[in-house]
Order: structure tokens, then sequence, then C-alpha cells
């Protein structure tokens, strides 16, 4: 049995987690959070690294599919996509929750 059996997620999830991990993918969430819809150097402006590393983070999201991409000629648009997320919180956060206020009002 694999780790990620044993530990009851998916390969989806074991992405969001691990896309999640870093704070500057956090950040750029905010960003998207804030203002959806932008171009790579409007999303990445301030967040000192490099051009390479903010288009490896922006990869890790689009793989997590917590970013979509739209690609034309002219330009590389992100937007923020929520529904990883709340699959997150159904999954994982709200049964621990709802465990917790279990525990605290009694069986």
């Amino acid at each position: 049995m694999d780790t990620e059996t044993e530990l009851g997620t998916t390969g989806q999830e074991s992405r969001v987690f691990f896309a999640l991990s870093d704070v500057t993918r956090r950040r750029l969430l905010d960003r998207l959070l804030d203002k959806d819809g932008q171009r790579q150097a409007q999303l990445t402006a301030g967040l000192n690294v490099s051009r390479q590393a903010a288009v490896k983070h922006l990869e890790i999201l689009e793989q997590a599919h917590l970013v979509t991409v739209d690609r034309t000629d002219r330009a590389v648009v992100y937007r923020l996509n929520r529904f990883p997320l709340r699959t997150i919180k159904s999954a994982w956060i709200d049964r621990f929750t709802e465990h917790r206020v279990r525990v605290d009002c009694g069986p």
C-alpha cells in the first residue's frame, strides 16, 4: 500500500497540499483572490523571486488545478480556481472540525 492510500489522500489532493505548502504560492493565490485574471508580470511583481522561480511556482499551482491559465498569442492570464480548495475543505478540514465538535459536545 502506498503512502497516499494509507493517508487517505488522492494524487490530486496531494498536489493541492504540496502547492499550498509554499508561502510564495500562497501569496500568488492571495493576489489572485484580490484581483483575478492577472498576467504573470503583474501577478509576480514584488515577490522577490526570479522569473524562472515564479514560472515554476505558477506551474505547480496549475498542476494542482488551483489556477487556470488562458494562453493567447499575446498574453498568459492566470485565474484562481476555488474548486480544489472546496474539495480539500470538505474532505479534510470539515471532517476534522466536525470531529472536534462531536468530542467537545460529547457522543
